[in-house]
């Protein structure tokens, strides 16, 4: 799984299948959809989306490589960098 991945998904093992979840389940405050596209990438809804650590901590990522199905590949996205102080 690419690096990016993990701060947006992980996948459950069960019987000769595997299920996707975001962040473990249902979130509240995610507000974009990822899903597979036709290019064998993994499409975001949302051009900049809130990823999460492995210690839960939030993430902001840009995205910036377009899909033909719409939206953007999450596979190019990189984190943005916070100007606070």
């Amino acid at each position: 799984m690419e690096k990016i991945l993990q701060h947006f998904h992980h996948i459950h093992h069960e019987e000769n299948n595997h299920r996707v979840h975001h962040c473990g389940g249902a979130h509240p405050s995610v507000d974009y959809e990822i899903c597979h596209c036709a290019c064998g990438l993994h499409r975001i809804d949302k051009k900049i989306a809130i990823g999460h650590n492995f210690d839960e901590s939030e993430v902001e990522f840009e995205f910036f490589e377009e899909c033909v199905c719409g939206g953007w590949h999450v596979e190019s996205g990189k984190e943005k960098i916070s100007n606070k102080r």
